[in-house]
């Protein structure tokens, strides 16, 4: 009797080790479902040209195990309510201006200062190593997010009822400033600086309440801009950049396996840089389509005499990148450096 016990100690031993290890391989390979918040309209080219190529990658990666449900329109939550809703969980994975979290992390106003980079040198910026996904990732992780992708939009137009060159023709005039930086740069270049929501800016210049608005390029179209006002420029990256990222909640993010991390997180990469491409060749095509429907667009670029002078007129502003941290201004001192 003894030995039959001993014998088959090894063998119960064994099987009372199975329920331990079995939740791992279920938890493996479970279907997964990714809630993705977005707020404005779901027809924005970073919402469309990011979630297709997510959602198609998923597809061919897992054979349809982790999927992804989207949540348009702010049904979850609005761009404002981000820097709250995702940290505490309401929102696992939504659709964020970076510039709007300044209230929690100082360091992303930073991405607001009038730097002359191109779009490409953005996104060098933000994926070389020190650069600003890295950077603002680990402070984001402090506050309970992480970034997962960053997508420049580009950098905001200016639009107005008369005609802006030069930094001097902004003087006297009530421009609508979507971010703190923004609101300084009015102030640098003699204007008045207005808060008014992105929904609202067609009918503030339509009745007057306004002069000009800093609007993102691509608003201009989904707002139908055009008909309440005729000129547009896109003063270089003087106004900034347009930063816009998907993050997650922290803890949310850090539930998955390692190996199912590594999938979605691959797949991210891949929906990041279609979209960041996708970006560029659109707004390459955006200028022509405001001048048939009206608009005169200036595009300012270092040939015309006008650039030096916005780059005079918003220095100041740069010199305010000492308030922000060393590990930040590194990619965009060695971007306006030229190197």
């Amino acid at each position: 009797m003894n030995r039959i016990t001993l014998r088959r100690r090894p063998l119960l031993a064994g099987l009372a080790a199975l329920p331990l290890a079995a939740p791992a391989v279920v938890r493996a390979q479970a279907k997964i479902v990714i809630p993705l918040a977005t707020w404005g309209s779901p027809t924005h080219i970073n919402i469309v040209q990011f979630l297709g190529p997510l959602q198609a990658a998923l597809q061919r990666e897992t054979k349809g195990r982790i999927t992804v449900k989207h949540y348009p329109a702010g049904q979850l939550a609005q761009d404002v309510d981000m820097p709250i809703a995702i940290p505490t969980g309401k929102v696992k994975f939504g659709w964020i201006t970076v510039q709007g979290w300044s209230g929690l992390i100082k360091d992303v106003g930073a991405l607001s200062l009038p730097v002359a980079m191109t779009m490409e040198q953005v996104a060098k910026a933000c994926d070389e190593p020190g650069g600003f996904k890295e950077v603002l990732d680990k402070e984001f992780r402090t506050k309970g997010a992480t970034l997962l992708a960053m997508t420049d939009i580009g950098p905001p137009a200016i639009v107005s009822s008369k005609k802006i060159l030069a930094p001097t023709d902004v003087k006297g005039l009530r421009m609508r400033a979507p971010a703190e930086m923004h609101a300084e740069l009015v102030k640098v270049l003699g204007g008045s600086p207005v808060a008014i929501p992105f929904a609202e800016v067609y009918t503030a210049l339509q009745h007057g309440t306004i002069d000009s608005a800093v609007i993102g390029f691509q608003g201009i179209q989904s707002q139908r801009v055009y008909e309440v006002t005729k000129f547009a420029i896109v003063p270089g990256a003087f106004t900034g950049t347009g930063m816009q990222a998907f993050a997650a909640n922290l803890q949310w993010w850090n539930s998955f396996s390692a190996a199912d991390r590594e999938t979605i997180a691959k797949a991210i990469r891949e929906a990041e840089l279609i979209c960041r491409a996708a970006i560029i060749k659109d707004r390459a095509g955006l200028a022509d389509e405001y001048r048939q429907k009206g608009m005169e667009v200036t595009l300012l670029d270092p040939t015309m005499p006008e650039f030096a002078q916005w780059a005079k007129a918003t220095a100041p502003l740069l010199a305010k990148g000492k308030e922000f941290s060393k590990e930040i201004m590194a990619p965009i001192l060695a971007a306006s450096a030229g190197k």
